[in-house]
């Protein structure tokens, strides 16, 4: 699940209404509340690795990261009898390795922290999750649509909900062969121009089949990419669907979630309202506890869209602004030097020569025009 950075309790005051009128901005006291609540991140994995992340809620004007919750002890107990422990990796994140979950069993969480308050989860299913029939997409008028298609055959799935990751392929707006390094020009012997940025999923993406014959979800429309926001269709476009089978508890905790974080608009809009999830306080029961613990397998499926698949678009390489500065050797009244620029973050593009042949200044610009990496890496993904 997305990580949430405060408690349901917030959630009744998740933001600040503001009337364009001359009544003043109403300031709820939640936001400045100096209680910090446990977030439980993660699920237990039927087919894989498990991986639960220990944080602690925030201010919503606080604008570090959350705190973790470090030196924990995370175990899952079957209801049939036995547990088993999480490895604690010191970052806040505590896994556990494949194998030891079945599928339509029933498990629960415990948890107890460094300071020994304990936490426990309500049992939950192990659900397998099915296969992904298809991802496809559809070119439109502003950008393309992507869909998901699934089906149990057994009909015993009926929830879904999906998570993505997206990969695109850019070039930044200049071909650098020259690096200042250690107050010097040298040759460049990295490509800082070719690179690959990614995203994940914000939203919650949820679909149920209950009120249908057969267990189908027929193009469930995913993400929505922009041919003009963004450079992420100019060459290569990957989108990797992960998809979760989940139980009608679970999908009504997402559905929820959903409508408190993405319906809000105007006060005249549905209002937030407490999301429970199946985490509770055992040291104190009244204490709030965010997150939602799930129990399923994983199935994935990546799909490649290139720009020759494409209708003949403009889409924008996000450098048009970029513009290339002559920077001369030696600093002049007019002009610092080439160096100057450099220490102050200027990257260097290539030599500037006299007709002897001789290098009198440098082409320079912006990190951001120049070096690629400023905006993702330069490292080709394996999948690529």
């Amino acid at each position: 699940m997305n990580r949430i950075n405060f408690s349901w309790l917030s959630l009744l005051l998740i933001a600040t209404i503001l009337i364009d009128s001359c009544v003043d901005p109403y300031r709820p006291p939640a936001v400045s509340a100096p209680n910090t609540y446990l977030v439980v991140d993660g699920f237990l994995n039927g087919s894989g690795t498990s991986s639960i992340r220990l944080t602690r809620t925030q201010n919503l004007t606080d604008g570090s990261k959350p705190t973790v919750e470090t030196k924990a002890t995370v175990m899952v107990e079957g209801e049939k009898g036995g547990s088993q422990t999480f490895v604690d990796k010191g970052d806040g994140t505590y896994t556990l390795a494949a194998g030891g979950l079945q599928f339509n069993q029933k498990y629960r969480l415990n948890i107890k922290t460094a300071a020994g308050r304990s936490y426990q989860s309500d049992y939950v299913t192990i659900k397998q999750t099915p296969k992904i029939d298809n991802v496809s997409w559809k070119a439109q008028d502003q950008g393309v649509q992507f869909y998901v298609t699934t089906r149990d055959p057994t009909n015993n799935t009926k929830y879904y909900r999906w998570e993505y990751e997206e990969t695109w392929e850019f070039y930044s707006a200049f071909y650098s062969r020259v690096e200042y390094l250690n107050k010097q020009f040298v040759s460049r012997m990295d490509d800082v121009n070719h690179c690959w940025s990614n995203g994940k999923s914000t939203g919650i993406f949820i679909g149920s089949s209950e009120k249908l014959t057969q267990d189908v979800i027929d193009q469930f429309p995913l993400v929505f990419v922009s041919n003009t926001s963004s450079n992420r269709l100019k060459i290569r476009y990957s989108l990797l669907v992960k998809q979760y089978a989940q139980t009608a508890e679970s999908f009504e905790y997402w559905q929820n979630l959903r409508k408190n974080t993405e319906s809000l608009g105007s006060i005249f809009d549905p209002q937030p309202f407490q999301v429970i999830g199946n985490i509770h306080g055992v040291t104190d029961p009244n204490e709030p506890v965010v997150g939602y613990l799930s129990g399923y397998s994983v199935e994935e499926k990546r799909i490649f869209v290139n720009a020759s698949e494409l209708p003949p678009w403009r889409i924008p390489s996000m450098y048009e602004a970029c513009l290339p500065d002559t920077a001369p050797i030696f600093r002049t009244p007019e002009k610092p030097s080439a160096a100057d620029q450099a220490e102050s973050g200027a990257i260097p593009i290539d030599e500037i020569l006299s007709p002897m042949g001789q290098i009198i200044a440098y082409r320079m610009s912006s990190a951001y025009c120049v070096d690629c990496r400023t905006s993702g890496t330069n490292v080709k993904p394996t999948f690529w």
